[in-house]
Order: C-alpha cells, then structure tokens, then sequence
C-alpha cells in the first residue's frame, strides 16, 4: 500500500512538471528586444513575449513598448514585422512625447519608422507651454 502511495505520488509530479513545461513552451521568444534604425531616429522595441507568426512577423505580447529619444507608445499585443519594420496593433495604446497623449484603439507605424497612424477612437491631449 505504501509503494502504490508513493508511485502514485510520483507520477503526479511527474505530470506536473510535463505540464509546467507544456505552459513555457507557448513562447517562443521571452522578452524580445528589437530595434528600428532609420537616418532620423533609432526605436528600440520590448516586450515580455513574442510568438511567431511567419518568417518576418512576430506578434509581441504583455507591456510592448516602442521608444525612442522623442516618444514612446506602450501597448499589449502588436505584430511586428522585422523585414519591413512595421507594426500594427489593434489594442489600447498610448502614445507619449515631450508635450503630446495620444490614447488611442491601436497603430500602424511603417515608413521605416517615420510614421505613426493611430487607429479607432483616440484621444489627444496637448500640453501649452507659455
């Protein structure tokens, strides 16, 4: 009776642990670091998980930040595609720089990084400086 316990006992850790690592294995990259150089500016991209997609698309999930020396744009899931450095999301973001908020539904920043098109209902809040 002992034995059979103990085998018993065994094999639930067992399970567990085949469990544990069946959990990890739904990411592929943890915590991914990107970055998109162009003449004007280099954005540097993170994120606590990537998945991927294709080839070049990875989608990025949990805390993404784009940020360079001029702003930032914080969301939670964004595809990001390294070939053309693009990316695209469709979740809550925020935009924020010096004296600009952006919120908004989502974004598209393409042209090597140069542009930011945000998408959905957004707010903007600019900040007057006398």
């Amino acid at each position: 009776m002992l034995f059979f316990l103990i085998f018993k006992y065994i094999l639930i850790l067992e399970k567990n642990n085949s469990e544990e690592k069946f959990k990890l294995s739904k990411v592929d990259i943890t915590e991914p670091r990107f970055a998109i150089n162009n003449p004007s500016q280099k954005i540097f991209i993170t994120a606590k998980e990537g998945n991927f997609v294709d080839d070049n698309k990875i989608l990025l999930r949990k805390n993404v930040v784009f940020e360079s020396k001029n702003f930032k744009i914080q969301s939670d899931d964004v595809i990001f595609d390294k070939k053309k450095f693009t990316a695209h999301s469709k979740r809550k973001s925020v935009f924020s720089s010096k004296n600009t908020t952006i919120s908004s539904d989502g974004f598209d920043i393409y042209d090597n990084g140069n542009k930011i098109k945000f998408n959905g209902k957004s707010l903007i809040i600019l900040k007057w400086i006398y």
